[in-house]
């Protein structure tokens, strides 16, 4: 490697040190204890409120005939990582393609 390469390395990774020490310490700042007000006395609480129902356990995805168990669990993963947990699998269904779109993703798949 020649020096202008070396150089700029060095430049790089001074850049990244500082600001990840920039980044540490104004997180560090922001998250000190200020003092706060005096704060009032808190009321007391109600009488217990009744419990609301249990929420019901969820169902089982709807999935078509041909389809293996492992591949539903993989969209399901999907959907609960990508949703934070807020969204649930209902269906699985194989999508009903003409022969020209199935022909266009073969052939923009193949390769692969």
């Amino acid at each position: 490697m020649d020096s202008n390469t070396i150089i700029t390395i060095v430049i790089a990774v001074a850049g990244l040190a500082f600001a990840l020490f920039a980044l540490n310490r104004s997180r560090a700042s922001s998250g000190t204890p200020k003092a706060r007000p005096a704060e009032a006395p808190a009321m007391p609480a109600p009488a217990a409120a009744p419990r609301a129902a249990a929420p019901a356990a969820p169902r089982a995805p709807q999935v078509e005939a041909g389809i293996p168990p492992e591949v539903v669990a993989v969209i399901a993963a999907a959907v609960c990582a990508m949703g934070g947990g807020k969204y649930t699998l209902r269906a699985v269904r194989r999508a009903d393609r003409s022969a020209w779109a199935r022909a266009g993703a073969l052939d923009v798949t193949e390769p692969f």
